[in-house]
Order: C-alpha cells, then structure tokens, then sequence
C-alpha cells in the first residue's frame, strides 16, 4: 500500500460552486472537508470546516447554490466554523468523487479546498488503484502528484492544518536548518527563499508553529 498526496485544480466549469465562492471572497482562506458518509451516492451527508469570517455571507450562497438539500452551521471560536451539509451531486461532481473512491482506494481526511482553487487530497491504495485514480480524473480538471511514500500509518498531524504559504515556510526552514540543533539557518534566509520580508516569514512560522502544536495536543 502507499500513500500518495494529490493536488487538482479545477477549471472554471469543473469547480464546485461553493469552492468558486471561497476563491472569490477575500473573507475565506479555504475549506477543510472532515467527514463524510463512507456510501458515497449522488446524495451525500458532508462535514466542512470554513476558515473565515462572514459566516452569513456563506450561509447566503449556500442557500442560492443548486444542489444543497439542507444544511446546519456551527460557529466555531476564532475565524472558522463547521457547517453538516446534505448535498445532491450533480453529473460532474458525481465524476470527480468517483475518481478518488473507486475500488480499493481510501481518502484520508482532510480534503483541502484553498482559496487559489486547488484541491489537496491524500489516497491509500494499491499501485493500480492510485493510478487509476490519476487516469480517470475528468476533463477539465488539472492534476499533480506532490507525494508518493509506502503508507505507514495515520500522522499524529494533519498537513492540511497549514495554509499554503505556511507549509512553504516551513518546508524552507527545515531545508534552510532553522530547525536543527544547533540551528545552522536564520529566519532571514527563510525570508529570502521565499522572497519576502523577514517580519513576513517570521509571522508564517510563528502562526505554522501555532497550529501544529495546538493540533499536536488536542485543541484544534
């Protein structure tokens, strides 16, 4: 078995109609899908993390967005809330969940949908499986292979915690030696492979930093 992480990027007529929303409102960074139903149908109970503020400005277009039979929003503290959502797939939709869940392959939680309109998913699956899942991704929709390792179990933190530019950071602070002892790399050569300000990388660890910890002791 491996694990394999995904990205898509779907096109203007592929993408979901709440997903163009968040791309498009300055007020959402992203959406974290959690859980879902495991009997996937064209009809599906789902479970979305929002990372943003205008928790009404949401609950707006999901009321005008074909396709959603009901939902319920919770509001969470800080900018972020969960909404449960009852949502009938339409032909494309139904197109897209089926390259991802078909025969032998698993999705591991989170789904990212991020405010450029990517799509991050990690599948576990036999080699034929996951390639499958690559083949069968429908017209219109871009997509790049980012990782491939032997699966060796759940991580105790979950990636998708990090917005994109935060797992840059970090990624170049690791490469850079910000974080080995004795610590070989400064935040000013972080800021510098990502060509920007040092008070601009030092404020994505710190807030990298902030997430990983809070999730590695329960409190995301």
């Amino acid at each position: 078995m491996k694990s394999v992480g995904l990205r898509f990027k779907p096109d203007d007529e592929q993408m979901h109609p709440m997903h163009e929303f968040v791309v498009e409102h300055e007020a959402f960074e992203r959406t974290k899908l959690h859980h879902w139903n495991p009997t996937v149908t064209d009809k599906n109970t789902i479970i979305f993390e929002i990372v943003g503020s205008d928790i009404d400005a949401y609950e707006e277009a999901l009321a005008a967005t074909p396709g959603i039979l009901s939902y319920e929003v919770k509001q969470m503290p800080g900018d972020s809330f969960f909404i449960v959502v009852n949502e009938r797939l339409d032909a494309k939709g139904a197109r897209q969940t089926a390259a991802i869940t078909q025969g032998d392959l698993i999705v591991v939680p989170p789904v990212i949908f991020d405010g450029d309109g990517s799509i991050s998913v990690t599948l576990v699956g036999t080699d034929d499986a996951l390639q499958s899942a690559v083949e069968d991704t429908p017209d219109g929709v871009d997509v790049e292979i980012l990782k491939i390792r032997p699966y060796s179990g759940p991580a105790d933190v979950s990636p998708g915690s990090l917005s994109p530019r935060q797992q840059e950071a970090v990624e170049v602070a690791v490469e850079c030696g910000y974080y080995q002892e004795p610590r070989s790399g400064s935040v000013a050569d972080v800021a510098e492979r990502l060509d920007c300000s040092t008070s601009t990388a030092a404020e994505h660890l710190r807030k990298a930093e902030m997430k990983v910890m809070s999730e590695l002791v329960g409190h995301l």
